[in-house]
């Protein structure tokens, strides 16, 4: 027998992109959350607009919000028959773009405002991350100029993370360079999760943006989840009077 064989053989690249069907693309869309949407008309001109997802029947059919446009591109993109390349989040798993495109079907201004479209054939799916993410609800600080920005660290994994605050804040730029600062309020150690931030979407009334580390933030992130510990539903810090064995001070 060779042994060589399966000490040299290398696992299998993780496949970053694949396509799957139009069908099984809507579940990975959460219900209620942000999506960009690029309307195409038959000249090759385009409009660039958030909206949210509403969901998906099983005539296929998939709804979404209706933006705040001008009059004028009301008329000249809101026309059926148009195509439409949408690109949602997954949060499922490692976190993934779905990618794909479709047409405009109907346009519904009563009862109520909605873009109606057909479920495509076929959609790709992009994994945004190679690394396991952790779930989480940590507080954490971003410095702005005149002030601390209070927001909520709701993943990480060893490359980046994820954090949420109220819609009514600021606003980041993609590529921006910020930095997150984790307080354990049990020891008062700081972690400083330094970054850019490279995606945003909003959902149910809060910003969500994704980010991902540069060196100095990879390192410090080793140190916090050297320090959580799984409670059941989330990871959470190590409480050290609890892990403290009994009869010992």
């Amino acid at each position: 027998m060779n042994t060589n064989t399966a000490a040299t053989k290398k696992p299998p690249a993780r496949q970053r992109e694949r396509v799957i069907m139009g069908l099984q693309a809507m579940d990975f869309i959460q219900h209620g959350t942000e999506a960009s949407l690029t309307i195409v008309t038959p000249l090759g001109q385009r409009l660039d607009f958030k909206s949210n997802f509403i969901g998906f029947d099983d005539q296929q059919h998939i709804f979404f919000t209706m933006p705040r446009l001008t009059k004028h591109e009301y008329e000249e993109f809101l026309v059926e028959g148009f195509n439409a390349d949408i690109e949602g989040i997954s949060e499922q798993g490692a976190g993934a773009l779905v990618r794909f495109r479709t047409r405009i079907e109907h346009v519904v201004y009563r009862p109520v405002h909605l873009l109606v479209f057909p479920v495509p054939q076929q959609a790709k799916l992009v994994l945004l991350r190679n690394e396991v993410r952790y779930e989480l609800r940590l507080p954490g600080d971003i410095q702005l100029a005149s002030r601390k920005l209070r927001v909520v660290l709701t993943d990480v994994s060893s490359g980046g993370c994820g954090f949420s605050f109220d819609a009514i804040s600021p606003e980041f730029d993609v590529d921006l360079k910020i930095v997150l600062e984790v307080v354990n309020g049990t020891s008062g150690d700081t972690y400083a999760l330094s970054g850019a931030v490279k995606n945003c979407r909003k959902k149910r009334g809060r910003q969500n943006y994704g980010m991902v580390f540069d060196e100095p933030g990879k390192a410090n992130c080793r140190r916090l989840l050297s320090n959580l510990i799984y409670d059941g539903t989330k990871y959470v810090f190590k409480n050290p009077k609890k892990d403290q064995a009994p009869g010992t001070n």
